[in-house]
């Protein structure tokens, strides 16, 4: 089959989480077009090599704000931007199904990536879109956003399970959306757990859009001082490639997927955002994190708060985390405890794209 498999840029989760499912699909000879744009692009084409076609084509912003009225007064200008960006990826998208056939289009979390005339399939774990003060009236009403949009996928996936879940509300009691409608297809992850020594006390996994990464990358290298025993830093910075060792603490500018792996099976503990790709690695790998989520990220606000009330991480914002504290009370925390299989995964988003066409 001839596929476009396009990704979502917002931060570089949606492409990782994609890697397992495009080789794939590539190692069962189905020739794969990739669509994405910025880091995630770049990341998918220093993952797949020659393996998979490339088309460079933007998506939407992302809505952050720092407040709830900040939230309120970009939300007015966002959503125009957000119409005239999905018009400007299907004429893009277009362009390219006029100059050669496919069989199937698969959009993680890409709504302006569908065809009338061609089986189309959407993944993402966010069937509610929330707000800063959830407030039920606003979400009630993204739900039918989403729903206006799901009309033009014949099938919808939640990278989740339904029950014994990670993505909480955002995938789960929903009240508009009809949930036996979404296929929960369980966790997807491009780490896989390893049996290892657990050499590392605390992986520092320092992420996200400027200005927050820097201003947390500041915060933690101060109080990281303070901890004892085997530290080790990643920075997040694809465009350096750099290593300080000092003693216990090593630091790099950016790791690559095989060592990152590496650093998170051998890790006791993990601090990092609250992204929900990074807790599907977590989950995977059963480490036990300490979560930051970044500031005016709804979603990861969100995140933080579910699963420090289930027990399975412990969450602190930004401006109130004190490493030498936080990290005693995220060594308590179980972790997700059930079982995560992406093989299992991987074999199910296949049969449906299978299925679809």
């Amino acid at each position: 089959m001839k596929i476009i498999y396009a990704v979502c840029s917002w931060g570089l989760g949606h492409a990782t989480r994609s890697l397992p499912v495009i080789r794939a699909l590539v190692s069962e000879h189905n020739e794969v077009t990739v669509i994405s744009n910025g880091r995630s692009l770049e990341v998918l084409r220093k993952e797949l090599g020659e393996a998979v076609h490339y088309a460079d084509i933007p998506d939407y912003p992302m809505l952050v704000s720092e407040n709830t009225r900040q939230f309120i007064a970009k939300s007015m200008v966002y959503w125009p931007v957000f119409i005239k960006r999905i018009e400007d990826g299907l004429a893009e998208l277009q362009k390219i199904l006029r100059k050669s056939h496919y069989d199937c289009i698969f959009s993680d979390a890409r709504y302006d990536m569908y065809s009338k005339k061609i089986p189309s399939i959407f993944m993402s774990h966010q069937m509610r879109i929330m707000n800063p003060l959830r407030i039920r009236m606003f979400e009630r009403t993204m739900e039918r956003f989403n729903m206006f949009f799901f009309k033009r996928f014949g099938t919808v996936l939640v990278p989740d399970y339904k029950d014994d879940n990670l993505s909480g509300d955002l995938s789960h009691h929903l009240r508009r959306i009809q949930e036996d409608r979404l296929h929960y297809v369980g966790v997807l992850s491009d780490f896989r757990k390893r049996r290892l020594k657990k050499d590392i006390d605390y992986l520092i996994s320092i992420s996200g859009p400027e200005p927050q990464r820097s201003y947390l990358e500041d915060k933690l290298m101060t109080q990281a001082q303070d901890l004892e025993g085997t530290i080790v830093v990643t920075l997040g910075k694809a465009e350096a490639r750099s290593v300080t060792k000092q003693k216990h603490f090593t630091k790099y500018s950016f790791v690559n997927k095989d060592l990152r792996e590496d650093l998170l099976n051998r890790a006791h503990l993990v601090i990092s955002r609250s992204g929900y790709s990074t807790i599907m690695d977590l989950a995977v790998i059963g480490t036990k994190a300490l979560l930051i989520p970044t500031p005016g990220q709804i979603e990861q606000e969100y995140l933080s708060k579910y699963h420090n009330s289930l027990g399975t991480f412990y969450s602190v914002t930004q401006d109130a985390v004190s490493l030498k504290s936080d990290v005693q009370v995220a060594k308590q925390k179980t972790g997700v405890t059930r079982d995560c299989d992406v093989n299992k995964t991987v074999e199910t988003i296949l049969r449906l794209i299978t299925d679809a066409t």
